[in-house]
């Protein structure tokens, strides 16, 4: 079978069957329980995405807000699941714990930025696959943000509002989870009072799953076996937030936060699936070393404001350091031939200092200057084998690489005892520091005039310069340039509280450089800045008695210079891997969404998006002409419908339930020239529980149906030639069916 489970096909029938029928068949008390209904009214939902708090309802772009009670609900806690809830988005995980991200078909899997990450008001580049917790929600930024946000948000921003430190009351709360695969989970928040209306805020969480992936650890030619840990998917994180809020004086505020995380999981733990036209799905893979990624992440963020009259000036730095490991089995199989092993050293400064309008006039604007820094250091190996391994003593000795007594080598077929020296042959790949630097003024304007029209416009001017040095080589290169990112947005507001709207945004992805390291091949090549503008056209509106809330928007994107990454064998040998500029694209879509309450327990939300995109004339790579199709990873549909049910039962208990149905639609993946064809999908997640005063029971259910999916798939150079062909297809496997159980305490 795929799948080794506790739960069969059955229980899930079982479970799905008590969702549908059991709030129905639950009497209604006649107190009004923990959460007293929902009252028949939607809540008003606050977001920051124009960088000063707003209704999202009032804000002429398109934003999808994720409350924090249904991101706990839910147990939404990695990019995956945020991906689930929204159309048009493609989120997930790649393979060696990076983003692989595209929303309405701009940014690309792998190497490309696309869209930003931030925790509160901070970007993430070098973890945003960590986990955040304790949140009071997650907004999505659709559409390019390059006027309030710069560089690397091309496609949009994501961002993870935390909650903050609060005066008034001290508060707590645990939850442990445990289900499938192994998964124990514990996390706990406090909220701590202190003086002089100061307050502390902690959370901290830990989490092991043995995953579903497996590595069978088959025979080798020479008969042994490797003694990998099975469960080549298995993974450990633990993280803290600490976070400290208060008056310096009268008008001196301070928030503090202090963030570490430590993750150690599976690495490019790819598929090796072999006809694009027939994919396997299988959770077996045969790797002679389980592929690993260790990654340790320290950040600091400080922000100030200062209440002045008629505005406010906030001040904030932040800086992160992160140091990963990255081993990949590049072969894919069993044998010893090419490895990757990619120590990194990421550090990242920040300083943005903003001035907002604070009065309530008719106009209402925000200006700033904005500075980051960030550096790496790479000193990457491509090792080739000519001898077998035995472990995954990931951290130590690499098998024959330091001299195990039983390894030999393989040339024609035949079996060869090798000396030391010839057992293995490290490439130098990737010996690299890089440099980035950001320097930006920003300024935007809201007009509110007589006849309920605003009128907003916006202005940045982003200085960017990437500077690289092939430490094996030496040779060293930078480039820079300034982009002027204007917005421009019109709003009507209409008789029925409705809106009408029009926008009009830029954004950029800055240019940089590959590395080469082989035989007549050891040197910096360059890439180019794409830029997108995109003109979007809309309406926000809600009923009068608060019952429902819809939204449309139809948009289209020029992209020009995209940014694509690819992977190749080099004429030499081995790998090489970078990002080209392919040529210029157009995308055009709709979105549609109506969140409603049905009745006083049943809230409904359904949201859709299409998206419509191709290469225009002159786009071409490896000798194809792309003119006329489908750039890679732009799912041509995706939708979401969402039913939250809850009731009372007795005793101050309500009884819960939820069904999140996501349809994830078909797209191309890399290579752009050469692309396979990702199907559609369909994902249910579901949960159930019970709720009292301070307490709260779940079961939940992810990928109730158990479908097959990858959340990746592309062409990969082929080392093994047994498989026949240039290249073979690699894709992540998503998660199957896995059941959960979590109870939570609050005090």
């Amino acid at each position: 079978m795929r799948h080794c489970k506790i739960f069969t096909y059955s229980t899930s029938i079982l479970f799905f069957i008590i969702l549908a029928t059991f709030p129905a068949s639950i009497p209604m008390a006649q107190d009004t329980g923990n959460a007293a209904a929902n009252q028949g009214l939607l809540e008003e939902i606050i977001v920051t995405a124009r960088k000063r708090e707003e209704n999202l309802m009032d804000i002429p772009e398109s934003v999808v807000a994720i409350s924090g009670q249904d991101i706990d609900r839910q147990n939404i806690k990695n990019l995956e699941d945020v991906g689930l809830l929204v159309p048009s988005l493609n989120l997930s995980v790649r393979a060696d714990g990076y983003p692989n991200v595209s929303m309405r078909g701009l940014g690309a899997f792998g190497n490309t930025q696309g869209v930003g990450f931030y925790l509160d008001d901070v970007q993430v580049f070098s973890d945003a696959s960590s986990r955040f917790g304790d949140l009071e929600r997650i907004e999505v930024l659709k559409g390019p943000q390059g006027t309030l946000y710069g560089g690397s948000n091309i496609g949009g921003a994501i961002k993870f509002v935390s909650a903050r430190p609060d005066p008034d009351e001290f508060s707590g709360r645990v939850k442990g989870l445990i289900g499938e695969q192994g998964i124990i989970d514990i996390e706990a928040s406090i909220n701590s009072p202190m003086d002089n209306g100061w307050a502390m805020r902690a959370f901290a969480f830990s989490v092991e799953n043995d995953g579903y992936l497996k590595n069978r650890n088959t025979a080798r030619v020479n008969g042994l076996s490797t003694t990998n840990d099975p469960n080549v998917g298995a993974s450990e994180e633990e993280g803290l937030r600490l976070s400290f809020a208060g008056p310096v004086n009268d008008n001196l505020s301070a928030y503090l936060s202090l963030r570490y995380n430590d993750y150690e999981g599976p690495n490019n733990v790819w598929i090796r699936d072999l006809d694009k036209n027939d994919l396997s799905y299988s959770n077996i893979v045969d790797t002679t070393q389980n592929p690993r990624h260790e990654r340790e992440t320290v950040s600091a963020m400080l922000e100030l404001t200062w209440e002045l009259d008629g505005m406010d000036v906030t001040f904030i730095a932040s800086h992160t350091d992160t140091e990963s490991t990255r081993y990949t089995d590049l072969d894919i199989r069993e044998e010893y031939l090419l490895d990757l092993i990619r120590p990194e050293d990421m550090k990242v400064s920040t300083q943005e200092i903003r001035f907002t309008s604070t009065d309530s006039g008719p106009m209402q604007w925000l200006a700033g200057i904005y500075f980051s820094k960030f550096d790496e250091k790479m000193m990457s190996d491509l090792i080739w084998f000519d001898a077998r391994a035995v472990g995954d003593n990931f951290s130590g000795p690499l098998g024959c690489a330091l001299g195990m007594p039983t390894c030999s080598g393989v040339w024609a077929g035949e079996i060869i005892p090798l000396s030391q020296e010839e057992q293995t042959i490290n490439t130098d790949f990737e010996w690299r520091n890089r440099d980035k630097d950001h320097v930006a003024g920003f300024v935007n304007v809201t007009y509110e005039m007589d006849n309920d029209i605003e009128l907003g416009v916006g202005l940045r001017v982003d200085r960017w310069k990437n500077a690289s040095a092939n430490l094996a080589s030496g040779l060293t290169s930078s480039k820079n340039s300034t982009e002027i990112l204007p917005r421009l947005s019109v709003s009507k507001l209409l008789e029925d509280d409705s809106m009408v709207y029009f926008t009009a945004a830029q954004g950029y992805e800055p240019g940089g450089y590959n590395l080469a390291n082989f035989a007549n091949e050891s040197g910096l090549h360059g890439f180019g800045a794409e830029e997108a503008t995109s003109l979007e056209i809309g309406w926000k509106g809600a009923s009068s008695d608060g019952r429902w809330l819809a939204t449309v928007a139809a948009f289209f994107i020029d992209y020009d210079n995209r940014q694509i990454e690819y992977q190749a064998e080099s004429p030499q040998g081995g790998v090489i891997e970078g990002i080209v500029n392919l040529g210029n694209s157009e995308q055009k879509g709709l979105e549609a969404s109506v969140t409603m309450v049905l009745n006083d327990n049943l809230n409904l939300s359904l949201s859709g998006g299409w998206v419509d995109a191709e290469w225009k004339t002159g786009a071409s790579a490896a000798g194809v002409d792309l003119s006329g199709t489908t750039p890679p990873v732009v799912p041509d549909f995706g939708a979401n419908l969402v039913l939250d049910y809850q009731t009372p039962i007795s005793n101050g208990r309500d009884f819960i339930a939820g069904v999140q149905v996501s349809h994830n639609g078909e797209y191309e993946g890399l290579q752009a020239w050469d692309p396979v064809t990702n199907p559609s999908y369909v994902i249910v997640n579901a949960q159930l529980g019970v709720v009292g005063d301070n307490w709260e029971l779940m079961f939940s259910m992810k990928n109730l149906l158990d479908e097959d999916y990858y959340m990746d798939v592309q062409h990969f150079p082929n080392y093994h030639l047994l498989d026949g062909g240039d290249n073979i297809v690699i894709g992540t496997l998503g998660q199957p069916r896995l059941f959960t159980v979590s109870y939570s305490y609050s005090f």
